[in-house]
């Protein structure tokens, strides 16, 4: 093959692949997180581990980075609930198959970068999610209502919503059956959409009406 052609060829086969990952946002979330995990580990001062799940230091190189949750916001538009993308996802960390704590890693102009980590009660509350409702993998998501200063998660987010409104935000479907799970309790607390829907339109309401 032509040496010119053969270059040609790999050039537009390297475009391709940057322009697929940069697509796939959750992809970078995995490559970032993946590169980033020592350098955030060795962060912890020596003695604490424990307080961000490890039993010691040896854990470290036992560490398996799991299936990141994108988070969503709640937001009022125009008297209807929202979920917005925070273009923020979470990813567990496990050690020995026990999510330990978590790297939070953002996506800004499709380039992702680790920007916190810990969250011990928070990783296990996934987790404990998981085995009892299970989750897809392309539809784990975390959902933070600041109204209600409450976190949700469910097993079918795509049932939650209708069709996506544009800068990443979708109108709450106040239709529909799924079930939302509050997490901030002891164990995952079972709630409709309908509680869920007036609980927060009645927070919006008195905080303008005192506005």
């Amino acid at each position: 093959m032509n040496k010119k052609i053969y270059y040609l060829l790999f050039v537009f086969f390297m475009c391709a692949k940057l322009s697929a990952q940069n697509s796939n946002p959750v992809l970078l979330v995995k490559q970032e997180a993946q590169l980033k995990a020592p350098e955030f580990l060795n962060l912890i001062p020596e003695g604490r581990e424990k307080e961000y799940g490890f039993a010691n230091r040896n854990d470290f190189a036992k560490i398996k980075l799991e299936e990141p949750y994108e988070t969503y916001y709640v937001n009022d538009k125009a008297g209807k609930l929202h979920f917005t993308s925070a273009n923020e996802w979470r990813v567990p960390v496990a050690v020995n198959g026990t999510y330990v704590t978590l790297l939070t890693v953002q996506v800004v102009n499709g380039k992702a970068e680790v920007v916190d980590f810990g969250g011990n009660v928070l990783a296990q509350k996934l987790q404990e999610f998981e085995k009892l409702h299970g989750t897809k993998k392309n539809e784990r998501v975390i959902i933070r209502n600041v109204f209600l200063k409450q976190d949700f998660m469910t097993a079918n987010f795509k049932n939650l919503h209708k069709q996506n409104t544009g800068a990443n935000a979708m109108e709450l479907n106040k239709q529909t059956t799924e079930p939302l799970y509050l997490i901030n309790k002891e164990k995952p607390a079972k709630t409709s959409v309908a509680l869920f829907y007036s609980e927060t339109m009645q927070v919006i309401k008195n905080t303008n009406g005192t506005k």
